[in-house]
């Protein structure tokens, strides 16, 4: 068994982070991985999208932390733990806060000779450039704030808690500039720096890493130094760059981007930096699976994520995947998928007397806990989720949270093998088999029978009646 650590660098880092949250959540998947410690480096610590992703992790585990996850017991609901090794998961980026580019590298205090250099190197807009809310989509200035990464106190707490067969996940883009600066810099700290504490085992460390090439573009504003323009030029300067100095010192490298291109709002950062979740970010954690089930290879792979449907360009459902992860996704996420849809529109029902599995004197007051508000909360964050990459474009479509009193409407695109007429319908044959699963759980805290329950009836469900 081995950590994971995964390092999400920028914006996309954090929503990618927030997409790998949602599916551990519901199971998936990740081999021998005995732990998640997700470390998310942006200067901009008031972007709304690392802000959600991080309550998104705080959520999950609040419910994790209340589990004590038997042997005996089959649910893989909430089952993986993520740790937090630095408050909010973010390492900290000294000296960027409400400061200029110009003041951060002491340009005034320069020579005249360094000051001219400095402006071979970078632009009177790159040393205008205010950092408190990241680098703008300018690599060249992250390139230089972030080789403070190393020393920063966070980083050696990383370092020190890393153990001998741990692995590294690095998620990135590669067309902006907090992530494009970002990524080369980590790998050739994890690889090269002698001076970081556990080298040894750090450096020996099978690491994989996301690049996400573009997948949205942003409206043109006069009032940003952003420009979706430059989007495909920084990809390919950067592209060349991996080409020559990153393919041997990453184990496992994964591209990513689409065709199809969103347009956002163009926000800079701060709390305005709000983009919807997107399919491209969903995909992205799909590859931390991957590479978290796969073994150590002699030489570098490359992986390009893509689907197999090109036909439907505008939605993505699951007939749109290729059989190896739509095995990999398609049961555990519709079994939460089907739980999330009961504790929404059957509450009252599964919190009554009727219920009969809350005849048991503990179950009768789970309701009321701390627990199930925390489930709930993390519920509605799910929903919400899946709801934002089914509007956003291109369409990830893969479940109907909407479909109220007809549970086994819940797959997209998707008929349940008919009842037969001896059979309850709908939520009745939920019913049914929840009582019949609580009743084969083994004795246990109630927050455990409560999701041993849900996980071990929606698992035969979805075997039953909802095959894909």
């Amino acid at each position: 068994m081995s950590k994971l650590y995964i390092f999400g660098i920028g914006g996309t880092g954090s929503r990618v982070l927030k997409s790998l949250t949602m599916m551990l959540a519901t199971g998936v998947d990740l081999g021998d991985t005995s732990e998640i410690v997700p470390i998310i480096i942006d200067p901009d610590n008031a972007n709304a999208n690392l802000t959600q992703s991080v309550e998104a992790m705080n959520k999950y585990s609040a419910v994790h932390e209340k589990l004590e996850f038997h042997e005996k017991n089959k649910n893989q609901f909430f089952k993986m733990p993520i740790k937090k090794i630095m408050q909010n998961y973010t390492l900290k980026i000294s000296d960027t806060n409400n400061k200029t580019f110009k003041e951060f590298i002491e340009f005034d205090s320069m020579s005249r000779t360094n000051q001219a250099m400095m402006k071979m190197l970078f632009s009177d807009k790159n040393l205008a450039s205010n950092m408190q809310v990241g680098f703008k989509g300018n690599p060249n200035i992250g390139s230089v704030v972030l080789n403070q990464i190393s020393s920063a106190n966070e980083f050696k707490e990383f370092a020190n808690s890393f153990a001998q067969d741990d692995k590294i996940f690095i998620i990135s883009s590669i067309f902006g500039g907090t992530g494009a600066s970002g990524f080369p810099l980590l790998l050739k700290t994890l690889r090269h720096d002698h001076n970081m504490p556990n080298f040894a085992n750090i450096n020996q460390a099978n690491i994989g890493a996301l690049t996400v090439l573009p997948y949205f573009q942003v409206e043109v504003s006069q009032q940003s130094e952003i420009e979706s323009s430059t989007f495909i030029g920084k990809t390919k300067s950067a592209l060349s760059y991996y080409e020559k100095n990153i393919g041997s010192e990453v184990n496992s490298l994964y591209f990513i981007c689409d065709d199809i291109t969103n347009i956002y709002k163009n926000n800079e950062g701060g709390t305005a930096q709000n983009n919807s979740a997107h399919i491209i970010e969903f995909l992205g954690a799909t590859a931390i699976a991957h590479f978290a089930n796969n073994t150590r290879p002699e030489t570098t792979q490359y992986f390009e994520l893509g689907i197999e449907d090109t036909q439907n360009t505008e939605q993505v459902t699951f007939s749109s995947f290729y059989s190896g992860l739509k095995k990999s996704l398609y049961v555990p996420m519709t079994q939460f998928s089907l739980m999330a849809n009961c504790l929404t529109y059957n509450e009252s029902f599964y919190a009554s007397r009727k219920f009969a599995a809350n005849r048991d004197k503990k179950m009768k007051d789970i309701y009321n806990g701390d627990f199930y508000k925390e489930l709930n909360d993390f519920l509605k964050l799910y929903a919400g989720w899946l709801d934002e990459m089914e509007k956003n474009h291109r369409s990830l479509n893969l479940f109907n949270m909407k479909c109220g009193q007809k549970p086994f409407e819940v797959v997209t695109g998707l008929k349940a093998r008919k009842f037969h007429w001896w059979q309850k319908k709908n939520y009745n044959a939920i019913t049914t088999e929840l009582n019949k699963s609580f009743n084969k759980c083994k004795p246990c805290e109630v927050e455990d029978m409560f999701l041993e329950m849900f996980y071990v009836a929606t698992n035969k469900l979805v075997k039953d009646k909802l095959v894909y």
